[in-house]
């Protein structure tokens, strides 16, 4: 078998090839598809919101059309990117998302893919509950006074200024970032309330924790933190009649896909104080252009995407991945497939017979 790996900035194709050695002996071929980290920064996040097929068919494909697997991160897996290969039978991404891998195109061609659930949930809900405690007590404008010479001690939200202890956070979104972002916060001694359609209330297993509908969320919650996958239903779903029934006491959090967000209702929310603040990790365009209102406003936290990037996550991604990868060969089936009906298929299912007898 011969699997290529596929690199990138934010993790190199030498660390993919590491973790493909727990597949056995086989024939491994590293490449790397976007070593500059500000040009994948712009990359990934087109791909995201166009799809694969918005980039040009890698020539490392082209030059392995006999690979049997890709492994990798954010390249573009497009359709016409498979059939660059001569029979392409697995595409693996170190990642939750999969935005970068056409699946519909994948099931048809009797390709499985695998990725990782959870890689950077660790990482992420750390970094929500860090935005809301940042913008809620002013801690990058205090650092920013300070590094200009100045002792700042008044912000926009100085006659509100709250503790965690005693509020509601709403959590939109109740996956593996969301039920740790609830777990966290148990220590603070908040409320949770959760608005995900498809969570059963009796799959909830933490007593601070309540579902709620939407209206009701954001009507109650002192913080909201977004954990939903970005999808057609839900683009936009904070639009200017989600922050119209916010509390002006809240704040909106989102290390999730700028999506979820109409960003031209936020500004406007943010400029009129219609809300307490937002703090965002994640932006329609990347990095944030010049000129963009969120720059100018007062009551905003902005980081540059960094939610899920710790040293932690990035490393240990391709063993995951490697591990899913693994058991899909070792038994025919596995928890993080993507499309599990094509491992049912006679050809997948001769193929994965092969590499076991």
């Amino acid at each position: 078998m011969k699997i290529l790996t596929f690199g990138d900035a934010m993790i190199r194709g030498e660390q993919f090839t590491k973790a493909a050695g727990m597949l056995g002996d086989h024939e491994i071929v590293t490449t790397d598809w976007e070593a500059d980290w500000g040009k994948l920064q712009n990359r990934r996040l087109v791909i995201e919101q166009q799809g694969p097929a918005v980039e040009e068919v890698p020539q490392m494909f082209k030059d392995n059309k006999d690979a049997d697997m890709v492994l990798g991160l954010f390249g573009p897996f497009s359709a016409e990117g498979m059939d660059a290969f001569d029979d392409l039978k697995l595409i693996g991404v170190a990642r939750a998302g999969t935005e970068n891998v056409d699946v519909k195109a994948a099931t048809e061609r009797d390709i499985v893919v695998v990725h990782v659930m959870g890689r950077n949930a660790q990482a992420v809900s750390d970094f929500a509950i860090g935005l809301m405690l940042n913008e809620s007590r002013n801690i990058a404008r205090a650092h920013h006074s300070i590094k200009n010479g100045e002792w700042r001690k008044t912000f926009s939200n100085s006659d509100y200024i709250p503790e965690l202890k005693g509020k509601k956070v709403g959590l939109v979104g109740f996956g593996y970032i969301g039920r740790l972002v609830a777990k966290k916060l148990s220590g603070f001694d908040v409320e949770v309330i959760v608005f995900d359609p498809y969570v059963k209330p009796e799959s909830i297993d933490m007593p601070h924790v309540t579902i709620v509908d939407k209206e009701t969320l954001f009507r109650e919650a002192d913080f909201i933190s977004l954990h939903a996958r970005l999808t057609e239903e839900n683009h936009h779903m904070v639009s200017r009649s989600e922050l119209a029934m916010m509390k002006p006491t809240a704040y909106l959090v989102n290390c999730a896909r700028s999506g979820l967000i109409d960003t031209d209702a936020l500004v406007e929310a943010l400029k009129n104080k219609q809300i307490a603040g937002a703090g965002l990790d994640v932006f329609d365009i990347e990095p944030l252009e010049e000129g963009n209102p969120l720059r100018e406003l007062d009551n905003v936290t902005l980081t540059t995407h960094i939610a899920g990037t710790t040293s932690d996550a990035l490393m240990q991604s391709p063993f995951l991945l490697a591990e899913e990868v693994k058991k899909v060969l070792e038994t025919g089936h596995a928890s993080w497939v993507k499309n599990p009906e094509v491992l049912s298929r006679p050809k997948v299912k001769q193929w994965i017979e092969s590499l076991q007898s």
